[in-house]
């Protein structure tokens, strides 16, 4: 079978994650009709794929931290938290963080897609946001190599952070890539254009989400390569402490602690049971709308058994992603660690569209890594 294929399912199972990822960052309404879709495709699982590692892999770090998020919402509304989510959000979070993966996994199982098309279609619908970008950039009146921190490109996400966290992936996808397939001229424009939209979008998370990722994909093993990362970091730090034209920046880093200590209170007053899915901007006192760290809002909303799931979840991905030393494996790794640095800066895996949609598809790819053909994650094999 070829890697991209033509028959009608795969044209269509192309177009409709295409339409998912072109949909996520902007939150069309379409997004929610292709996840539809995307649930409805479970339907196809035959019996084998159940017992497949991919699937039973996703079920498992899916379940690891969903259960205790779903269990304590219940004893939330037993114990008349008022905080409590309301009932019909969860089942809507079944579907959305199992549905959805489960259906692209599947999808990737039956031969309409392969891990190949599914990164073309991820790339080619993430290089129309950074082509937006690219026009944000260049209709902007006060565009200025020296405004970094101040001119705050949007493209068609209308927010400078999560903007730059989907350069930031479609970064470290592109370069993952081209370390096969230096030839490939295309790939190199859309990785420049990615660059450039992390550091147009002014965001340090994504700075840091793309260091995190190429880390993974390009580790330190020699003296020359630790050389690099060691000046990278020196100057990051440089610009960080010397930069004058960013004023706010004392002040995000002032609030951002006054959120993590105001979100630590909230947990120790209730560290198993949690105060429920979006409780965070209907609490006393709350500084912002949310605690801006996937960790301490799973702490917080659900409680630390729902923490420690996740830790043990993401722990067992990384390791058998690890362990499989193949291309495919290690490019899912990198975007993996990548999301997750994501997360811990800036997401939340059960509130928010932008990263929960993110989680679902970095993971359901990774997981499908672990069962798939051995070759390259090439466009073309």
């Amino acid at each position: 079978m070829s890697s991209f294929g033509t028959t009608k399912g795969s044209i269509a199972a192309f177009f409709l994650l295409f339409i998912f990822v072109l949909s996520l960052p902007p939150k069309w309404a379409t997004l929610h009709i292709a996840g539809l879709v995307l649930v409805a495709s479970v339907g196809f699982a035959h019996r084998s794929d159940w017992r497949s590692p991919a699937i039973r892999t996703y079920l498992l770090c899916t379940a690891l931290w969903l259960v205790p998020v779903l269990l304590t919402a219940s004893l939330q509304h037993a114990l008349g938290v008022a905080t409590a989510p309301a009932w019909h959000e969860l089942p809507i979070l079944v579907l959305r963080m199992l549905g959805i993966g489960l259906g692209i996994i599947v999808l990737l199982q039956r031969g309409w897609l392969t891990l190949p098309s599914a990164i073309f279609a991820l790339l080619c619908a993430l290089s129309i946001h950074a082509g937006a970008g690219l026009i944000d950039f260049l209709t902007e009146p006060d565009a200025s190599l020296l405004a970094w921190r101040q001119l705050r490109i949007t493209g068609l996400v209308f927010n400078p952070n999560p903007f730059g966290m989907f350069m930031a992936l479609t970064a470290i996808l592109s370069g993952g890539l081209l370390r096969n397939q230096l030839r490939r001229p295309a790939l190199w424009l859309l990785l420049i254009a990615a660059l450039f939209g992390v550091w147009a979008s002014g965001s340090r998370g994504a700075i840091l989400t793309v260091v995190a990722g190429f880390a993974v994909l390009f580790p330190p093993v020699n003296r020359k390569r630790l050389l690099i990362y060691l000046g990278c970091a020196a100057l990051a730090v440089l610009i960080y402490l010397n930069v004058k034209l960013d004023t706010n920046t004392p002040q995000s880093d002032n609030i951002r602690m006054q959120i993590i200590s105001f979100t630590l209170d909230q947990i120790h007053q209730a560290p198993w049971l949690g105060w429920g899915i979006g409780a965070y901007e209907r609490l006393p006192g709350h500084i912002v709308n949310a605690p801006h760290n996937m960790w301490l809002d799973l702490a917080l909303s659900s409680g630390l058994a729902a923490l420690a799931g996740t830790l043990l979840s993401v722990a067992l991905l990384i390791a058998r992603l690890y362990r499989q030393h193949r291309p495919s494996s290690h490019l899912a790794l990198a975007v993996f660690v990548a999301a997750l640095v994501a997360g811990s800066l800036e997401y939340s895996i059960l509130a928010s569209t932008h990263f929960r949609g993110v989680w679902v598809i970095v993971t359901a790819i990774a997981c499908y890594t672990l069962n798939a053909p051995s070759s390259r994650p090439s466009l073309v094999q």
